[in-house]
């Protein structure tokens, strides 16, 4: 039965992939989940590899690993152990997860997709936490069978299977397993439902577990109606080449309205959902601040900043000194390890090489064989290339839409001590 409701799932869900990367932490879930790849490996032709996350958190930890790698050569399945380094400050469980999905991100190929063994007791888990931190209908939808992480898409083929009827599987097909000590700590939260919670509720309502995933699917499908709803609108403000978001008619919209559009917005550049005091600060300092101000509202490690009428998510960049370098007429190439800019120069043709993008500048004619200055950090008035008056350097930033967190990092071309032009290079996320 078991095996049947597995590969219903998968041809449901992806009927002609044939590529998987499976989570394998040596756990009875994860073990009964690549057996049943491997049951119907040959039936739909798969190619299978297994990832065992090596975390080190336990005295055990390496024994597990062996015990993944002596599975998966039994079953004819390769194994990649990747160590982590769990840090960060969302918690020991928090960091954990953040640890593992960032190894499997950088390991797995373009083919394949990430396949875990969360079940139907994992469901409720999720959505009791998710309760707790006071989620909308987006958090309370808990998991899905397909979902989107990073770059790589995340199937979860069990959701509809209990941790009883899994435990059956494996010990019907005479499975081995290693059990983690830690499952049994109810310090973490998720331990405390497992142990102490869901088991009492399970008892006093049947079927309880299957509830609460009922529950989570309503949300899901009020979740996916409200998107589907907003997303003319959202298209209209949001610009695809840098992640920006335009707010100049948000003070026509409901607050409501005007919050969820944020949600969206931040879901499409791949950033966590704010906490409500985030959100709230969003919409205070954001929206309804006046438009000289320039508010930034902290998310995570990123910022949330306005810049006429427009929301950027950006990387708080480090303050620099003004610095200038020389442009010979003939110069191959200049490398400012500082700046993370590479710039070569072409007759009257400047080409900057910023991360993934490149952006070129034309010089007047007539100083193609003059050798320039490019500098950082100009400001103040200066004197402009071909013009009788000088110019506020802040209205030349302001001409080219260059938001005042990026103007002391912005390239500025000078030649004599006079403006000729800026590469629009950007920081954004």
């Amino acid at each position: 039965m078991m095996l049947t409701l597995f590969q219903q799932q998968l041809a449901r869900c992806f009927p002609q992939h044939t590529d998987f990367l499976i989570g394998l932490s040596g756990g009875v879930d994860s073990v009964a989940l690549l057996h049943l790849f491997v049951q119907a490996r040959s039936q739909r032709n798969l190619t299978l590899r297994a990832v065992h996350i090596h975390h080190g958190l336990s005295p055990n930890a390496d024994a597990w690993a062996a015990f993944c790698r002596q599975l998966c050569t039994q079953w004819s399945v390769p194994c990649e152990v990747r160590k982590v380094q769990v840090g960060g400050t969302q918690g020991l469980e928090g960091n954990a997860r953040h640890a593992r999905y960032q190894a499997v991100a950088d390991l797995i190929s373009a083919a394949e997709i990430f396949a875990t063994a969360h079940h139907l007791d994992d469901q409720a888990e999720t959505f009791f936490l998710a309760l707790k931190r006071g989620s909308g209908v987006k958090g309370l939808s808990a998991m899905q069978a397909v979902s989107y992480r990073q770059n790589f898409t995340l199937f979860r083929p069990l959701l509809n299977a209990s941790k009883a009827d899994l435990l059956a599987y494996a010990v019907q097909h005479n499975l081995d397993w290693v059990d983690d000590e830690s499952n049994t700590d109810t310090d973490f939260d998720r331990n405390f439902l497992r142990q102490n919670v869901l088991p009492l509720l399970n008892a006093r309502w049947a079927h309880f577990n299957q509830m609460v995933a009922r529950s989570s699917q309503h949300c899901q499908e009020q979740q996916q109606l409200l998107e589907e709803l907003l997303r003319p609108e959202f298209e209209q403000c949001f610009e695809q080449a840098d992640g920006s978001l335009d707010i100049h008619r948000f003070p026509t919209f409901s607050t409501l309205k005007q919050r969820q559009l944020i949600r969206l917005w931040l879901a499409r550049c791949g950033e966590p959902m704010p906490t409500f005091e985030q959100l709230n600060a969003v919409l205070s300092q954001m929206i309804a601040a006046p438009a000289d101000r320039q508010p930034q509202v902290q998310l995570g490690k990123k910022q949330i900043r306005r810049y006429q009428q427009r929301l950027y998510i950006v990387k708080p960049l480090p303050a620099i000194a003004p610095t200038a370098y020389p442009l010979p007429p003939m110069i191959e190439g200049l490398r400012l390890a500082d700046h993370c800019i590479d710039i070569r120069r072409q007759g009257i043709e400047l080409i900057c090489q910023f991360s993934h993008q490149t952006h070129r500048l034309l010089l007047p004619q007539a100083l193609g064989n003059e050798t320039l200055t490019l500098c950082f950090g100009v400001t103040g008035k200066v004197a402009v290339y071909g013009k009788t008056q000088r110019e506020q350097m802040k209205k030349i930033y302001q001409q080219y839409h260059i938001p005042p967190w990026q103007r002391p990092h912005t390239p500025v071309i000078c030649w004599q001590g006079q403006f000729v032009g800026l590469i629009t290079i950007s920081h954004q996320g």
